[in-house]
């Protein structure tokens, strides 16, 4: 497939005007009590796709 390019919506989870912090679709998960960031499988499988290119 000829892929010019890609955006991804969102790298941290972050808040949704109608659905609050419910939907998850960050590449970095955010704990909300103690603000650690933790990269999700998807941003290492991102990276791979990106570093093979």
């Amino acid at each position: 497939m000829d892929l010019r390019g890609y955006v991804h919506w969102s790298l941290l989870d972050n808040f949704e005007w109608v659905l609050g912090y419910g939907m998850r679709f960050g590449l970095v998960e955010v704990d909300r009590e103690s603000f650690v960031r933790t990269a999700k499988p998807s941003a290492h499988h991102l990276g791979r796709i990106s570093r093979a290119v």
